[in-house]
């Protein structure tokens, strides 16, 4: 067994502003910021063979979030940015990457990783995973936003699990995207349903104003409370 990073190492260089080493915090009770090079990582999910199985999807989804944005794929509304045209990509590989950061959250003991718990979904996902075949969309299907703020203002929010339309979702954040993972043999709404990865499409992403977003809130108070003592016990944490 390896020490194996659930989101990948690559995505935590950003957040070295000026050289320094990303704190992770949380308004937690009981636990106190500290410093981490890389992020968190797990001794027990995975060996080696099977972390190389995850590097070429990793490469992918690192290159394809961090790649320079052409200004002519932008789509706008009155004059402010709301969507942006990826065009076609691999999204098997997009796909798979994603999928298999959810997978490595939901095994993980790491308190960061609390909320993903993925029950039945889990065995499904890991199958998925051996097989390399991301499926199609009717349990797992993935959309993208991002924020309109670099990665290094974002920071990495512990992932969660919420509803759209009554849908079951993961939420995982990185280099200022927000990824959202249906979990559920439920059918989405409409929307959701365009904006899911599907092979042959463009990948579309909806832009976001990060200083108005609730995660943008549930930042700022963690960094304002991560130091006092008999903070209110809550399980939000992020890389910031």
């Amino acid at each position: 067994m390896i020490e194996a990073h659930i989101i990948p190492r690559s995505f935590y260089e950003p957040l070295k502003e000026n050289g320094q080493i990303p704190r992770i915090i949380t308004d937690k009770a009981g636990v106190y910021p500290k410093r981490s090079q890389t992020g968190a990582y797990d001794k027990e999910i995975v060996c080696e063979n099977c972390e190389q199985m995850f590097s070429p999807w990793d490469d992918y989804g690192y290159n394809f979030l961090f790649q320079e944005l052409d200004e002519a794929n932008y789509i706008s509304d009155g004059g402010r940015a709301v969507a942006y045209n990826f065009g076609k990509c691999d999204v098997e590989k997009l796909k798979l990457f994603f999928l298999s950061v959810l997978w490595r959250a939901s095994v993980s003991k790491h308190d960061i990783f609390h909320d993903v718990q993925l029950g039945p979904f889990e065995e499904k996902l890991r199958a998925l995973l051996l097989s390399g075949d991301s499926g199609d969309n009717s349990e797992f299907a993935i959309a993208l936003s991002k924020f309109d703020a670099p990665a290094n203002k974002t920071g990495i929010l512990a992932p969660d699990r919420t509803r759209y339309n009554g849908v079951n979702h993961y939420r995982f954040y990185m280099a200022g995207y927000m990824a959202a993972i249906k979990v559920s043999k439920s059918r989405s709404s409409e929307t959701f349903e365009k904006l899911y990865f599907s092979p042959g499409k463009n990948v579309y992403c909806i832009i976001r104003e990060f200083d108005k977003s609730g995660e943008y809130k549930a930042l700022i108070n963690a960094v304002l409370n991560a130091d006092k003592p008999g903070r209110a016990n809550k399980s939000r944490k992020a890389d910031a």
